[in-house]
């Protein structure tokens, strides 16, 4: 898959700290933070009030000179998703907006590292990426209501686990996933009843 723009976080914390937007040590910590089962540095910096979806948006548009584009000003061609690994845009909160030819025009939230845009997987021929900058929570809506229910369908048999240990599988917020997750190990998967602890 081909891009022509280096995208990358330090560029983009740089920026954020000349406009005094964040301090330099919590954009440092986020950076540490981000990736290996974390959130990316973009995703943790909005969900961590450190600035805002939008306001990070626009400064990403301005200083890579990308387009602006939001989900709420423009609706995703479902076409686009053919051919593509739904787990790895869920992965990285892309969606893809549109593909014309060999064109795949994708919205980042916020900005993705140029190696995850170049990384989309593709059943056969090669596209060339065209990003266009989203937002962290409106990529994320969009992926929980269109992308998580195919997702959660090619695992059936995970799903109805922790569904009869009662937990909750449609767009779990973070506050509540480690509860899920420990009522589905609590469930013992021999008996189909809740393992007491008692042999």
């Amino acid at each position: 898959m081909k891009l022509h723009q280096r995208l990358d976080y330090q560029r983009l914390s740089d920026a954020l700290i000349d406009r005094g937007l964040c301090e330099s040590q919590a954009l440092r910590e986020a950076m540490q933070l981000s990736g290996h089962g974390h959130a990316s540095f973009v995703e943790s910096i909005v969900n961590a009030n450190l600035v805002g979806d939008w306001e990070l948006g626009k400064v990403v548009a301005e200083i890579y000179n990308l387009p602006f584009l939001p989900l709420e000003l423009c609706k995703p061609d479902a076409r686009a998703l053919d051919g593509l690994d739904i787990a790895y845009l869920a992965e990285h909160g892309l969606v893809p907006m549109g593909r014309f030819g060999s064109v795949l025009t994708v919205s980042m939230p916020g900005l993705v590292l140029a190696e995850v845009l170049s990384g989309i997987p593709i059943a056969e021929g090669e596209l060339t990426v065209l990003p266009v900058v989203g937002s962290v929570q409106s990529n994320r809506r969009w992926i929980d209501q269109n992308l998580a229910p195919k997702l959660h369908a090619t695992l059936p048999g995970a799903i109805t686990v922790a569904a009869q240990a009662g937990a909750v599988l449609s767009n779990p917020e973070w506050g509540n996933i480690f509860d899920a997750a420990d009522a589905a190990v609590q469930f013992d998967l021999g008996t189909g009843q809740p393992d007491t602890g008692v042999g």
